[in-house]
């Protein structure tokens, strides 16, 4: 992306957030957007990264905090983001340490042959994980509470490692993610939102749960109507 865009961003009230060694050097960033949703504002998080020598060491998660606190002070209750249904570990950090919500799923969303980031043999599906970023939920979730919709939750099952599925065979790696656009669209499509993350030796699982107030635009509309009185 050309460095003028981020700037358009950040006078737009949507900064990207950088992490830096002791030299100044960047070693990471997390770049936001100004988004529309059903004619509401909202953020989203359009790329994050941090240096393969720098990860393991909770810096995509403390960028994703000071993300988190700008949208808080700026009025803005929902950050969203994509990522792959398939991938356990950004399951595991947007799910069960950043405690976001997922409720829609994306059918090969970039595309075939768009980009040679991604597989030309499988479809590029992606879910939207809602940030509810001043919700009693998103509160609980980063005091320590792991998210948990109760022992009626429904699951859907992924590997835990996709990443050796996909060397190891397209026709599997295709396989599993049919598998698993099926079981997602049958469950929201009945209402349930995954709110959970169990991530295990050889296979992981979603938690979808029923769905809550707390997770919609008009919550945060009341709550400022009546503060405004």
């Amino acid at each position: 992306m050309p460095i003028r865009l981020y700037l358009i961003s950040k006078s737009c009230n949507a900064p990207t957030f950088g992490a830096f060694d002791a030299s100044g050097k960047l070693v990471g960033f997390v770049h936001t957007m100004i988004a529309l949703m059903n004619g509401r504002v909202l953020y989203h998080s359009h790329l994050a990264a941090v240096l393969e020598q720098w990860r393991h060491k909770d810096i995509g998660f403390r960028m994703k905090l000071a993300q988190r606190e700008h949208a808080i002070k700026s009025g803005v209750p929902l950050i969203i983001w994509t990522f792959d249904p398939l991938q356990s570990r950004n399951a595991h950090l947007n799910i069960n340490k950043l405690g976001a919500i997922i409720r829609r799923y994306e059918v090969n969303y970039y595309d075939r042959g768009f980009s040679n980031v991604f597989d030309p043999e499988v479809p590029s599906d992606r879910i939207i994980a809602e940030w509810w970023v001043s919700s009693p939920h998103v509160e609980a979730v980063l005091a320590g509470n792991r998210p948990n919709p109760g022992a009626n939750a429904k699951t859907i099952v992924i590997p835990e490692d996709v990443s050796t599925i996909r060397k190891r065979s397209s026709e599997e790696y295709l396989k599993w993610r049919l598998r698993v656009r099926e079981d997602f669209q049958s469950k929201l499509n009945g209402g349930l939102i995954a709110r959970g993350f169990q991530r295990e030796s050889g296979a992981s699982r979603y938690l979808l749960g029923s769905d809550d107030p707390q997770f919609h635009f008009e919550t945060y509309e009341q709550v400022r109507a009546l503060g405004s009185k």
